[in-house]
Formats: C-alpha cells, structure tokens, sequence
C-alpha cells in the first residue's frame, strides 16, 4: 500500500495561522476534531468567530467526517487535508451551485500542482477513476447569520481501514511524486482558493463553464438513477450553468441529471449492482 506522501500537519499550523490573519479569516486548527463542519459552526457561533467574515475549521484528523448521502469520510492523521469553511450567504440564492463552482476552482488548484484531477458531476474530484476528494456543502444559520459552509476532504494518502463496497478511493501519492510537491504549499493554496471562490458567488457559473465539457464521464455511456428508483441510460454530456447535467439518450432526446438524481459511468454502475 503506497502510504508515503503525508500533510505535514505540525508544519501548516503556524503558516496557516499567519495566513489567517493577513486575510481576516477566524481559524480553528486542532489535531483531532469530531467534524470540522461542526467545528466551524461552533466558531462562527463564537464571539471570536463573529460571523461576518470567513471562519475556517482545519483538523489533522476527523472521527466523524461525512460525505454526500451520508456515507463516512475517512480522515486519519496525515492521510489529507481535512477543512470546513463558513462565509456568509445572501438572501437570493445563487443562478449556480455552489459545489461544482467549488469543485472546479479545487481541481484548477491542483491540476496547476501536477496533479491530473478531474471533477465528476456533481461535486467530487476524480483521479485515475478513483475519488480523490469530496466536497459537502450546506446553506444555513450559525449565529444569527446566514452562512454557505462548505466541508472539504482531499486525501494525500489511500485511506487506511476498512472501505465500503462500492468506494474506489485515490490519493495524490498515487500519482505525484512526493519529492517534487510541496504538502504544506499545496494545502494552503487549496484552502486560499476555497474561501475565494465561496466568497464571490457572482463567479460561480464562470468557474462551471470552464469545466462544463471536460469533467468525469464526459461522452461516456451512463446510468442515471432517479431519486424515485427509476433509472435511464445515455452520453454524458456538458454541465449547464445551472449545475444539471445534460445526457443524451438513445432517441435523440436530452434529458437533465439534478439535485436528487445519481449518475454512475455505466460500467461502475454494472459493478455496483
């Protein structure tokens, strides 16, 4: 098991503190965190975290991370970069989700490190097939104000300990060599680029253009489940603005994959039933 590329955690802590207060960001950074989406709630519900301004939760290890649908997201010491952020949200919401404009503005972040990452529809980062990082977010209230709060896991790492069936997870030391990437560099230069993009709503459908029609899947035949249980197949085709993906059926008809919908390249979904 290739295990060599790790986060330097003790080595971001002072760094990301002294960006932190360049940019004004409230920061929690502790070695051990239940969730840093919770942690993140309880600073901005804080008086130190105040709410009107960025607030960012790091961990060098989750024991209760989650992903999309509830699944575990395993994140062990060192394994990756594990962090939540909080930045207020305005009452109309955004012409563009807020996850794939995130997802897109991550995978540019690594992709100008070396790293070979694509986005998969609708908000994961894809390497060599295998899931590289998940993004989860939410729009709610903490502390009186109306917050996006966006939970980031990358692994630098393959994962240790038991993994669902149906899970086929990447790592960067897969497909970097550790000796040319910066871990420290790397992490800050994600976690700088995740505020930015959350920040500015108004950029989200130019940062979803640019991967419209080179994400995961693109041209691949795939399955499309229903969040009712049925299921159509087609050609994957490019994002829209709005977030949904278009597929092309065998009719020439084009439907559209949404919020409650699943999409699965036909082979993984072969394997998964």
């Amino acid at each position: 098991m290739h295990r060599d590329l790790a986060l330097d955690f003790d080595s971001l802590l002072p760094r990301l503190g002294q960006l932190a207060e360049a940019r004004g960001w409230s920061l929690a950074a502790e070695a051990r965190v239940d969730s840093t989406n919770r942690r993140v709630g309880a600073l901005v519900g804080s008086a130190e975290g105040g709410g009107r301004r960025p607030a960012l939760a790091v961990a060098n290890e989750q024991t209760a991370g989650v992903g999309r649908r509830g699944a575990r997201w395993q994140s062990g010491p060192g394994d990756g970069l594990w962090f939540s952020l909080a930045v207020p949200a305005g009452k109309r919401l955004p012409e563009a989700p807020a996850g794939l404009a995130l997802a897109g503005r991550l995978a540019g972040v690594l992709q100008g490190h070396g790293v070979p990452v694509v986005v998969k529809w609708p908000n994961d980062l894809y390497l060599e097939q295998g899931k590289l990082g998940g993004l989860m977010i939410e729009r709610r209230r903490l502390g009186g104000v109306l917050c996006w709060v966006a939970g980031v896991g990358i692994n630098w790492r393959y994962p240790a300990g038991r993994l669902d069936a149906d899970y086929r997870p990447a790592s960067l030391g897969k497909a970097v060599d550790a000796r040319r990437i910066d871990s420290v560099d790397l992490a800050l230069a994600l976690i700088e680029a995740a505020i930015a993009v959350m920040t500015r709503p108004e950029d989200w459908p130019a940062e979803i253009a640019l991967f419209s029609r080179a994400h995961h899947g693109f041209g691949e035949p795939v399955v499309v489940e229903r969040g009712d249980g049925t299921r159509e197949t087609g050609i994957a085709g490019p994002i829209r603005p709005d977030g949904e993906l278009e597929v092309g059926r065998s009719d020439g008809r084009v439907i559209r994959a949404g919020t409650h919908d699943r999409v699965r390249l036909l082979a993984e979904s072969a394997r998964c039933d």
